[in-house]
């Protein structure tokens, strides 16, 4: 996934010999020169936002000049008594907009200038300025810049002056919010500030919840849930048990104002003996997301190796890469292959001991594979005793407990399976998951755990969920009837359309290549109520026209086939 951020001093190197490869190789603006470096005076003072790719390497920048530099590369061209503005603490220079040339073609301008535009709005600043080749007018002219009549040429290059307040800029952003806002989806917004003027810093990390836009944040509009279709999150389509619902309901003031038990004796007991596992070897959290950030942040440091299929859940990209810092080598997995691990290859990377840790997620999401269970305990056996194998089963439950690897983790030194209680029991909103391991390693997890980490109604629900096997084995099933209707709905609908089933509550739609793609037809299935999920900003291995759709029940299938085909037809 391409990423926005500040430019690394190894970056900024990286940034000077790409300026040397476009302006003097390409364009001819300098001349080239033996170190095949580009740099000058105003960078001490100047920023650099730059876009990379996954491995780190520089797609594209800008540089932004700050006021307090007190010059700007204008004067070089310019007399200032020239310049039809003023020049004071709120003007800033933005330069070098640089795209490398295969993706000139794609939206990565675009999104460093709402970048550049962001981060002098941030600071303060009122007006921006620059010189624009005459060759992409076009492109500054669509986002609000105004251009001044005053030509200056450089080498080969013919530049004209151009300028706009801050204000108009963001008026003319906010005219083309829907299409800016589809594209920031697809990248991972790294700044220490707002894409938005409006809107706080969000997380790095992508995830859907998007019709969370529909009800309100705020919960004003509950009432709209029964409008929308929330199928961009893998919440399940039923309700928790009747005896879940039962014990909440019935005893619910107590539970919101009574203090949970402080170290979720009862869970992990109720855990451990549905799962057949020792209390010794669980710990508890509030989502298999709070433990991921307990234990990598313990475990790991900016020095580890890590190894994380490509695709997976995007919070482990998240975990490992921005908070951590790790360094992550991905396993990528094809479509071609059928999205299948590739088992030799990765045993010869666990058994090296030059990894830290490895992840896997069993079945994957969002790719929908279930590995076969052997396979993945060799794998575990082979591991060098220095290397963590970490499997998330949040969906396994959905294809048979017997799939599960808890059971072994006793006589496995390096395995650890995560276990969400939300996505197969339907209590995505009570937030409760356990992770099994090493007895070692688990205490130490535990002591750094804080007490009532768990909430009292999400503690009961999963105690009474997991005491109810006959009512959610039934619903386990009646999901993968869904799904399959669902897939054969959705092929007979849409010609040209591609369906990929996974062994979970998900498929994964392909859009006709010829057609839109996954973004904007999930951007027009929102007028309608219906949210999906573009799988572009997670990874980019399914390419543009891949959507995730979750199993709902048969009269939201029924809308969800609906909505595509008229949304299709109009596109």
């Amino acid at each position: 996934m391409t990423q926005l951020s500040l430019a690394t001093p190894a970056q900024r190197e990286a940034i000077y010999c790409l300026r040397h490869a476009i302006y003097a190789a390409e364009l001819g603006q300098h001349a080239v020169n033996p170190e095949q470096r580009l740099t000058d005076a105003l960078d001490e003072g100047n920023e650099y936002l730059v876009a990379t790719d996954t491995e780190g390497a520089v797609l594209g920048f800008v540089s932004l000049t700050p006021p307090t530099a007190g010059r700007y590369s204008l004067d070089k061209y310019f007399p200032r008594t020239d310049w039809p503005f003023s020049t004071d603490e709120g003007l800033w220079e933005v330069r070098l907009l640089t795209v490398l040339p295969e993706k000139r073609q794609g939206s990565l301008a675009m999104l460093l200038m709402q970048a550049a535009l962001r981060r002098v709005e941030a600071a303060g600043g009122t007006r921006i300025a620059g010189i624009g080749r005459q060759e992409v007018k076009s492109l500054y002219a669509s986002s609000g810049l105004v251009f001044h009549g005053l030509i200056a040429r450089s080498g080969a290059v013919t530049y004209e002056l151009m300028s706009a307040t801050v204000t108009a800029l963001d008026q003319r952003a906010t005219e083309i919010r829907p299409l800016l806002t589809r594209l920031l989806s697809r990248v991972c917004w790294n700044l220490p500030f707002a894409p938005w003027h409006d809107e706080p810093t969000p997380a790095p990390c992508y995830h859907g919840g998007a019709f969370f836009g529909a009800i309100g944040p705020d919960f004003a509009a509950l009432e709209k849930r029964h409008t929308i279709i929330n199928a961009d999150v893998l919440d399940a389509w039923f309700d928790p048990a009747p005896t879940v619902i039962a014990a909440l309901t019935e005893h619910l003031p107590w539970l919101l104002k009574t203090s949970p038990p402080t170290r979720c004796e009862g869970l992990v007991g109720a855990i451990a003996a549905a799962r057949g596992i020792p209390t010794e070897n669980l710990v508890v959290g509030g989502g298999s997301s709070e433990l991921i950030f307990r234990a990598f942040t313990h475990w790991l440091t900016p020095a580890s190796r890590v190894l994380l299929p490509d695709p997976a859940y995007g919070e482990y990209a998240h975990a490992l890469e921005n908070v951590v810092g790790c360094q992550v080598e991905r396993l990528p997995l094809t479509r071609d292959n059928g999205w299948q691990l590739d088992s030799a290859a990765l045993a010869a990377k666990l058994a090296s001991g030059n990894y830290d840790l490895c992840v896997l997620i069993h079945p994957g999401n969002p790719t929908g594979v279930l590995t076969p269970r052997e396979a993945l305990l060799t794998l575990a056996r082979a591991a060098s005793p220095r290397t963590r194998l970490w499997v998330d089963e949040a969906y396994v439950d959905y294809v048979g407990g017997e799939h599960s690897l808890e059971r072994s983790v006793p006589e496995c030194a390096s395995l650890f399976v995560c276990k969400s209680l939300s996505k197969v029991y339907a209590l995505s909103g009570a937030r409760a998951a356990y992770l099994c391991g090493p007895r070692p390693a688990i205490a130490e997890l535990r002591r750094r755990t804080p007490p009532w980490a768990v909430s009292l109604p999400a503690q009961l629900a999963a105690v009474r969920a997991l005491a109810a096997t006959g009512y959610y084995a039934a619903c386990w099933q009646e999901t993968h009837r869904l799904r399959a209707a669902l897939a054969t709905a959705l092929r007979a609908t849409l010609p040209g359309s591609e369906v990929e089933e996974s062994v979970a509550n998900w498929l994964v739609l392909y859009l006709p290549p010829t057609g839109p793609d996954a973004a904007m037809v999930c951007a027009a299935c929102t007028t309608h109520g219906l949210f999906l999920r573009e799988l572009t900003p997670t990874t980019r291995r399914f390419g543009p026209q891949a959507l995730r759709i979750a199993v709902k029940d048969a009269a939201a299938n029924k809308k969800i086939v609906a909505t595509l085909a008229q949304v299709c037809a109009r596109a």
